[in-house]
C-alpha cells in the first residue's frame, strides 16, 4: 500500500500544505489504489480504480493529481482535455482507412501509457461528446487507468448540450466505473499562487518568464495562440485560452481598442495578465486613454488581473499633464490591483 507521506512530503518541499479536504481525498485515493490489481493475460480486472475528481476552480485538483502521478506512477499520459481531444481527432484521421479507427486509437494509447490523466474535463462540443464515451469505456476495458479532473459532477457534464440524450450512457458509465470525489472547500490555490508572485524581482516580467509562470500555474502553454476576438474584431495578444488572456501593454493599448472591447474581454476571460509596460507621457495620450478606460471597467467588474512590472513603475507610468485629472484615480487603482489584498478579496466573493 502506498504511503500518503510521500505526496505530503513532495508537496511540502514546494511550500504547499494540504487542507483537510485535500488530505481526506488523498487518504481515500490511497485506499482505492490498494484494491487495484493490474490486468494480465489470465486475469481481467473489472475494478479499474478510475478516478474522477471534481470541485470549484482553483481548489488544487490538478495539483493533487499531478502530485499523485509524480509520487507513485510512471508511463502516465497527461493531457488538458482540449489537448487530449485534438490528439484523438488526429489519431482518428491517421487511422481513417481502418474499419474501426477508434479501437486503433485505443490500442495506440495502450502501447504508450498505463495511466492517462485528463485535466479540466468538460464537454462542450457534440463531436467530442459522441466520441469520448466510447473512448473512455474502451480505454478502461483495455486496462488503462483514467484520472480525470473537472469542475462539474458527471451528472452535469454537457448540460443542455445538443443531442445530450446520446451522452447519458457515458455519464452512467462514469458514475458506475469511477471513484467520484468532490473536493470541497473554497480556497483558490491558483489565485493564491498568482497573488504572491513578486514581480519586483529582476527579469521576472519578460515574455519568457511570464510564459513560464503561466504554464506552471495553469498547467498549459497558452503562448501558441497570439490572436483573440472581441466585438467581432481580431486583436493581437501574447497568449490566450478559453479562460486566460495575456496582453502586452505596449502592443494592445496602442491598437484601436475601445470600452466596448474591454467589456467583452472581461465577460469572456476569467483572468487577464499584462506585461511589457513602459513609462508614458503626453506623446502616448491615446494609449493611456485606452488603458485608463480598461482599468475603470476591470476594477468596477472586479476582474481578476495580474500585472507584471516593477511596482515602482506605477508611480512613473505616466508623467504627462493632459490626463493628470484622470490618472490620479487610475494610479490609485493600479496600486490596489497590484496588491495581494485585491486578489484575496476576490477569493472571498
Amino acid at each position: 500500500m502506498k504511503d500518503i507521506k510521500v505526496v505530503i512530503e513532495n508537496l511540502s518541499a514546494k511550500g504547499i500544505v494540504l487542507d483537510n479536504s485535500q488530505t481526506s481525498f488523498l487518504e481515500e485515493f490511497i485506499e482505492l489504489d490498494s484494491k487495484y490489481k493490474p490486468p494480465t493475460f489470465f486475469f481481467s480486472n473489472n475494478s479499474a480504480c478510475n478516478l474522477y475528481l471534481w470541485g470549484p476552480v482553483g481548489r488544487g485538483k490538478t495539483m493533487m493529481l499531478q502530485a499523485i502521478q509524480d509520487s507513485y506512477f510512471s508511463h502516465v499520459g497527461q493531457f488538458h482535455f482540449i489537448e487530449f481531444m485534438q490528439l484523438v481527432h488526429k489519431k482518428l484521421s491517421d487511422f481513417s482507412g481502418n474499419s474501426d479507427p477508434l479501437l486503433k486509437v485505443v490500442k495506440d494509447f495502450s502501447n504508450d501509457y498505463t495511466i492517462i490523466f485528463i485535466d479540466e474535463f468538460q464537454i462542450e462540443d457534440i463531436a467530442d461528446a459522441m466520441i469520448i464515451g466510447t473512448l473512455i469505456e474502451a480505454l478502461s476495458k483495455k486496462g488503462i487507468r483514467l484520472l480525470i479532473s473537472s469542475n462539474s459532477h458527471p451528472d452535469n457534464l454537457y448540460k443542455d448540450g445538443l443531442q445530450r440524450a446520446k451522452f447519458l450512457n457515458t455519464i452512467d458509465f462514469i458514475n458506475e466505473n469511477f471513484f467520484i470525489y468532490h473536493l470541497l472547500g473554497t480556497e483558490d490555490y491558483r489565485l493564491k499562487e498568482i497573488a504572491r508572485f513578486d514581480s519586483s524581482i529582476e527579469d521576472r516580467n519578460s515574455d519568457e518568464r511570464v510564459q513560464d509562470f503561466l504554464q506552471r500555474t495553469f498547467k498549459k502553454d497558452i503562448a501558441d495562440i497570439t490572436e483573440f476576438s472581441a466585438s467581432k474584431r481580431k486583436f493581437n495578444c501574447l497568449g490566450c485560452s478559453d479562460k486566460i488572456l495575456w496582453l502586452s501593454f505596449d502592443d494592445f493599448f496602442s491598437s484601436p481598442c475601445s470600452s466596448k472591447d474591454f467589456i467583452e474581454i472581461i465577460k469572456k476571460f476569467e483572468w487577464v495578465f499584462i506585461n511589457n509596460f513602459h513609462e508614458c507621457n503626453d506623446d502616448h495620450i491615446d494609449k493611456l486613454r485606452r488603458f485608463i478606460s480598461f482599468i475603470d471597467i476591470a476594477y468596477q467588474e472586479k476582474q481578476k488581473l495580474k500585472f507584471f512590472y516593477d511596482p515602482d513603475l506605477i508611480n512613473n507610468l505616466y508623467s504627462g499633464d493632459q490626463l493628470h485629472h484622470l490618472w490620479v484615480r487610475t494610479e490609485s487603482r493600479l496600486h490596489q490591483i497590484s496588491s495581494k489584498k485585491y486578489l484575496q478579496n476576490l477569493e472571498k466573493k
